[in-house]
């Protein structure tokens, strides 16, 4: 197996920004949540903005014109910057307020969690997941487009977006109620559509990186990105949460959070390599 990265200054300021979020989030310091998940976001996007750079070049020097004609390298390399850069705005989203951040050291972690609004229900987090579902569709594309591609396997397409699919329902996601005694998730009625088309659209994501990688590097970032979704889903909507009392030193599942992390921030990480 044989991955290509971005050179070697993007992955210790992504190793050293993850680390910083990851101690932030064990010592409740809001400020450095968020600084440090925008500037490990950054990290796979400059990663992969410096490895597109000879690309962005010529088509600026060609008045950018083939950019989406019969050049299969420019099409692959502009929409896999598109896609990070989704994905950053995604992150950036997906931080949460200040309130929301603290609102577990305010409340009784150990009582049910009746009335109490979830990160989920915010509009920030709906637009991010929104943003997370534009960089997956330009994915779908720059793999179709990929000049490494070969040619589409639909044996490998349907056993891999098939288990993203039926992974899901396991978790919750379809089925009559997601909200029914026993699923893993418990996500609120306004939130389902939104969720069931996202886990679609990552599957098909899935999928088509499976059936077109011609090594296995495209394939591997894909299925650490929705690994990483998971653990997203099962931290927002999940039906069991970790006992925290009033004043706690650390935020609850801090560390199934970091797990999540880091599958997502190198998911997108050898995706940009792949540029």
């Amino acid at each position: 197996m044989s991955l290509t990265l971005p050179e070697p200054l993007y992955l210790q300021s992504l190793i050293l920004s993850l680390s910083l979020l990851i101690l932030s989030e064990c010592k409740v310091i809001y400020l450095g949540s968020a600084i440090f998940k925008t500037a490990a976001s950054l990290s796979f996007f400059l990663g992969g903005l410096n490895k597109a750079s000879p690309t962005l070049r010529e088509l600026s020097s060609l008045g950018w014109s083939p950019a989406f004609s019969s050049d299969e390298g420019h099409r692959y390399a502009l929409l896999m910057i598109v896609g990070l850069g989704f994905s950053v705005l995604g992150d950036v989203l997906l931080i949460p307020s200040k309130q929301e951040y603290h609102a577990f050291q305010e409340a009784d972690m150990t009582k049910p969690n009746k009335g109490r609004n979830r990160e989920g229900d915010s509009l920030a987090f709906k637009a991010g997941t929104l943003f997370f579902a534009l960089a997956h569709i330009s994915y779908i594309f720059a793999f179709a487009y990929s000049p490494k591609r070969v040619a589409f396997g639909w044996l490998r397409f349907t056993a891999s977006a098939g288990a993203g699919l039926l992974t899901s329902r396991w978790l919750g996601v379809f089925g009559t109620n997601t909200r029914t005694k026993g699923s893993v998730l418990a996500i609120p009625s306004d939130m389902e559509p939104l969720v069931r088309a996202y886990v679609t659209i990552i599957s098909t994501m899935v999928g088509v990186a499976s059936a077109t990688d011609a090594g296995t590097q495209t394939t591997i970032g894909a299925w650490m990105f929705m690994i990483s979704d998971m653990f997203v889903a099962v931290d927002t909507f999940g039906t069991s949460k970790p006992l925290a009392g009033k004043g706690s030193s650390s935020r609850p599942r801090w560390k199934f959070r970091s797990v999540g992390w880091a599958f997502y921030f190198f998911a997108n990480f050898i995706l940009a390599g792949s540029i």
